[in-house]
């Protein structure tokens, strides 16, 4: 089977989450050289491909023939990434259903976070082959399923789990507004990991991505329910503090930094030290702002953190 998808490109390089805000892909299912109707294809299971965000309003469609996956042309869905191998996995399907493969391939093949060898795809699975995500929708959810995964996908980071830009500017929008109203401060965080960059250049990008992922988690267990953490782009994270005074933002922002700071990351280079510098703009509803002018404020308090040693939190 030759799987050519013709709207945002499934083997296209990665691309900033962020950019799905602004994303309006045609649907993209391609099988056998047919473009189809999402609608039509409620019996077929699918892969959708939901990191990076190039194809967000089509599936591509398995069938009986199997799916090869890797980084050579040749394959039926070939990856431009040099994290994937050239014959990377392949997904078949069998009276028990669909199973994923690896082919000894360098980085692996995750399912759900797991490193595997051969697995029977469940309904959900999240695949992780290189930098690129996918999920797997079973047939018969394919609709229900796909449009729940399309929600998420245009409110929530895919890598990291954290809510993404869009969503953090809209909150911040409706929260200087009820400052202004009721007279209650709000907080807004900016935080950036600390030499990041040396992360990716010494360890790979696919490293870089677990540090990402596992900077998101540890953040996500130290935030308030009603808090909005989001990843605001690369290794730039916000966090938006309603109804919070510097004192509780600040206090909030340093249990963050030590969540970071005091326990390595586990990665597959091994245990890596990790650090993140924090910059707190607060409002207080006296006079008008808008959610760029209070970002740009975090921004140059964080880059004082930055500047002043890293590891720590201005405000």
């Amino acid at each position: 089977m030759t799987v050519t998808p013709t709207a945002g490109p499934i083997g296209s390089p990665a691309t900033p989450s962020a950019a799905l805000a602004h994303h309006d892909a045609e649907a993209t299912i391609e099988h056998a050289g047919q473009v189809t109707p999402v609608e039509a294809i409620g019996e077929e299971s699918c892969l959708v491909q939901i990191y990076p965000a190039d194809v967000i309003d089509g599936m591509l469609s398995l069938d009986s023939g199997g799916l090869s996956i890797g980084r050579d042309i040749v394959c039926d869905l070939a990856l431009d990434d040099t994290s994937v191998s050239r014959r990377h996995a392949e997904i078949t399907l069998d009276d028990q259903g669909h199973w994923i493969t690896d082919h000894g391939s360098t980085n692996g093949t995750l399912v759900n976070g797991v490193r595997v060898d051969h697995v029977r795809l469940q309904s959900g699975d999240r695949i992780t082959i290189g930098s690129f995500i996918f999920k797997y929708l079973s047939a018969g959810s394919v609709e229900s399923q796909y449009h729940e995964t399309v929600y998420q996908s245009l409110t929530r980071d895919a890598l990291t789990g954290t809510l993404n830009k869009r969503v953090l500017l809209d909150s911040l929008r409706r929260e200087i507004a009820r400052s202004r109203r009721d007279h209650r401060p709000i907080a807004i965080a900016m935080m950036d990991i600390d030499h990041f960059k040396s992360v990716n250049d010494t360890h790979g990008h696919l490293v870089g991505d677990e540090v990402l992922r596992e900077f998101g988690r540890r953040l996500s267990a130290e935030c308030r329910e009603d808090d909005v953490l989001a990843r605001y782009g690369g290794e730039e994270f916000s966090l938006l503090m309603a109804s919070t005074s510097r004192e509780e933002a600040l206090q909030i922002t340093e249990r963050c930094r030590c969540c970071i700071a005091d326990t390595p990351f586990e990665t597959a280079a091994g245990a890596l030290s990790v650090s993140a510098s924090f910059g707190i703009a607060i409002y207080c509803g006296e006079e008008k702002s808008s959610p760029n002018e209070l970002l740009q404020i975090a921004d140059m308090r964080l880059y004082d953190a930055k500047r002043g040693g890293r590891n720590r939190v201005i405000g």
